[in-house]
């Protein structure tokens, strides 16, 4: 009989999720463009569920789908699923390093697209393109196509972020 291996797995600590944290979660839900707020306090306990559940992109698009939210598709399920969730872990990650006592971080972009502004497709690519490799503060972000932002937390952003930690002079 063939012996197969587990893949470890790490279990998510929930303590995470702080009230910061529940209230960026709050504030997305409402930028969700076409949902009747009626379903707001749904979609928030739903998408809170999901990233308690360390970012069970199923749990929330599957609730999205019971719902009967009118128009949602799967995909489009989907896409809220993950702009929800990649915002929490962005505002986690924040909010995780700085309690280390990491105040600068550099931008790393992914190679991948970021973006999905139908309007103008290639402008959050490039300016996140070239925030490559810069320095910015943790606690202000980066500040890209007219507004303060982080790595991962616009929407279809794939961008992350290298801790400078205290004390290091090497920054790369």
């Amino acid at each position: 009989m063939p012996k197969f291996h587990t893949i470890p797995t790490v279990e998510f600590d929930s303590s995470q999720v702080t009230e910061a944290v529940r209230a960026d979660i709050s504030k997305n839900v409402e930028l969700i463009e076409g949902i009747d707020p009626k379903y707001f306090d749904q979609i928030y306990e739903a998408a809170l569920s999901s990233v308690m559940a360390g970012r069970n992109l199923f749990l929330l698009a599957n609730a999205l789908m019971q719902m009967n939210i009118d128009g949602m598709t799967k995909g489009r399920a989907g896409q809220i699923a993950t702009f929800l969730n990649n915002k929490a872990t962005a505002t986690i990650n924040r909010i995780r390093q700085q309690s280390l006592g990491i105040s600068e971080a550099i931008w790393r972009y992914s190679g991948a697209p970021c973006g999905t502004n139908p309007k103008n497709p290639g402008q959050q690519n490039t300016a996140h393109k070239a925030a490559n490799g810069k320095r910015y503060k943790i606690a202000e972000g980066m500040f890209l196509d007219g507004k303060w932002t982080w790595p991962g937390y616009e929407d279809g952003c794939r961008c992350s972020s290298r801790s400078i930690l205290p004390g290091l002079n090497r920054a790369h």
